[in-house]
């Protein structure tokens, strides 16, 4: 269970999941994290177990094998697989946002061809949108999508895609108007080459070593005069660099979510280990700087919470969130580096080997202010919706 008790107030629903997810992630996930970040596997069992357990189409409607559940829920759902393995957490969100976002740009034909299999684990799905030399300016990408008949010729290589190894389904930004900037962009449904041969999809180009959220197999994909069918476009030509900024503040609220269970996973190995190790002939809990970091770990969770089921209740009531998933991806994600730094430094030299759990979510919570856009990004992101937008 848990060290931190307090959170916003949930239905009865809400707890339920959480109680059935907390299960299944100490018994089934936390047993494996440590080996799955050591040999940098992708689980593909768990994967599966994610999916018969309904995590992947919680927020999909009923109709396309969903459960037609809110986004609080998702919130929860990975938290609580973040307290025990950020790899698994940030699998099971990548299932989400890309079922979701097909379902809020695909036609019905795109929806029911590719979303069921989403959701029941059989399609590995990437959004592959960042470049070797575009990340954080999205509209600068290089990728390009070139009309000829009834298909689309596209080339171009995207770098860091999270499951890019294993995935078999890519939404891809491509440039279909190299003269129109920002809207000449448009998104594409690639699947991967299933002999290898890139005239026939995606291939991939190399695996990452990454310094943390190992066992992701994250890679880099590449196209070289791929064929996509002109059904396969997603969403209207042009209207891409939309559509994937719109895939980025849903993913904030759950990359939020994804930094705050670390940041739990991580309090809750401290309060263990302070309870434990003893110093100076007394437990070292006794000492006030060690209840300082502790006091200040709490503090962090709990505002980082109440911000991240902000932003997603404001989702689910259909109001504009986009700051408010900016704001709680920023404060979630760097209060988990915080809290973790914290950790390490309360477990001493042992906090610096791989044997102490600490380590791994130190590692894998760095990665949680780079992705889905850089806190330096959020912080622009909040500024203008500040001082740009009308306030109400």
């Amino acid at each position: 269970m848990s060290a931190i008790s307090s959170e916003p107030r949930i239905e009865e629903s809400h707890a339920l999941l959480r109680d059935t997810v907390r299960r299944f992630a100490e018994t089934e996930v936390a047993p494996r994290a440590a080996a799955i970040d050591r040999e940098d596997n992708f689980p593909r069992d768990l994967y599966r177990k994610m999916a018969e357990l309904g995590l992947f189409g919680l927020n999909i409607e009923e109709r396309y094998g969903g459960s037609g559940a809110d986004e609080v829920s998702t919130a929860i759902v990975v938290e609580e697989l973040g307290r025990v393995s950020g790899a698994v957490a940030n699998a099971c969100l990548l299932a989400k946002l890309q079922a979701e976002l097909i379902c809020r740009l695909g036609n019905e034909a795109q929806i029911r061809r590719f979303v069921p299999g989403i959701i029941d684990g059989s399609i590995i799905c990437l959004i592959a949108v960042t470049e070797p030399g575009a990340g954080s300016d999205v509209a600068s990408i290089t990728t390009t999508a070139r009309s000829d008949g009834e298909r689309w010729v596209l080339n171009g290589s995207k770098a860091f895609m999270s499951a890019g190894a294993v995935g078999n389904l890519a939404v891809v930004l491509a440039r279909t108007d190299p003269s129109a900037g920002a809207k000449g962009l448009s998104t594409f449904l690639v699947e991967k080459s299933p002999d290898g041969n890139p005239r026939n999809g995606f291939v991939v180009d190399h695996k990452d070593e990454l310094m943390g959220m190992r066992g992701l197999a994250t890679a880099g994909i590449a196209m070289s005069d791929t064929v996509v069918p002109k059904a396969n476009l997603l969403g209207t030509e042009g209207n891409g660099l939309t559509n994937v900024l719109g895939s980025f503040s849903n993913g904030r609220i759950v990359i939020a979510a994804l930094a705050l269970g670390l940041a739990v996973g991580a309090q809750d190995a401290c309060v263990d280990y302070v309870r434990r190790r003893r110093a100076f002939g007394q437990a070292i809990g006794d000492f006030q700087a060690v209840r300082f970091m502790i006091a200040d770990s709490a503090v962090d969770i709990d505002a980082a919470r109440l911000l991240i089921h902000h932003a997603a209740s404001l989702k689910d009531a259909g109001r504009p969130f986009a700051k408010a998933a900016s704001v709680a991806k920023l404060y979630a994600s760097d209060a988990a580096v915080r809290v973790a730094s914290n950790a390490v430094q309360i477990h001493g030299g042992y906090g610096y080997t791989k044997d102490a759990v600490v380590e791994r979510i130190y590692r894998d919570a760095k990665l949680t202010q780079i992705y889905e856009g850089t806190n330096q990004i959020q912080r622009l992101i909040i500024a203008k919706h500040l001082l740009e937008v009308p306030q109400s």
